[in-house]
């Protein structure tokens, strides 16, 4: 399994996260490891679709929101973690400290339920699925 990291969250904490992963784990990229900035949201969320076997993560909640986007991603079954809004009144330390403590969580939750599409995270560590 490989998540992606997707623009609004730092390539630092993918790095770190891909690290403790080892060698044996989820493999962790950030999207500017993998394509340009200027790659438009459903270009890689297709590319994604034809490699397999990928979650998003994302402080992005427009994916849900732009019809457009919105069908790529529904399409593609590529389950995506919605960070929620209140993630955004974080400094970088929190956000990453708390992204380390709920990833063992967040892993187990999206390898239980790979045929669910979305799930939000609150800052507190509740993971919801959303329909």
């Amino acid at each position: 399994m490989k998540c992606l990291f997707d623009n609004n969250l730092s390539s630092k904490l993918s790095r770190t996260l891909n690290y403790l992963e080892g060698d044996k784990g989820i493999i962790v990229e950030h999207i500017r490891e993998k394509f340009s900035a200027d790659t438009p949201d459903i270009d890689w969320i297709r590319q994604l679709e034809k490699e397999g076997d990928w979650f998003i993560i994302t402080k992005d909640n427009q994916i849900r929101k732009k019809p457009h986007e919105r069908k790529v991603w529904k399409e593609s079954h590529i389950p995506i973690v919605f960070l929620q809004k209140t993630w955004m009144n974080h400094e970088f330390w929190e956000i990453a400290w708390r992204l380390i403590r709920y990833w063992p969580k967040l892993k187990q939750t999206i390898t239980n339920n790979r045929k669910v599409e979305s799930f939000e995270l609150t800052v507190k560590g509740k993971i919801t699925v959303i329909k």
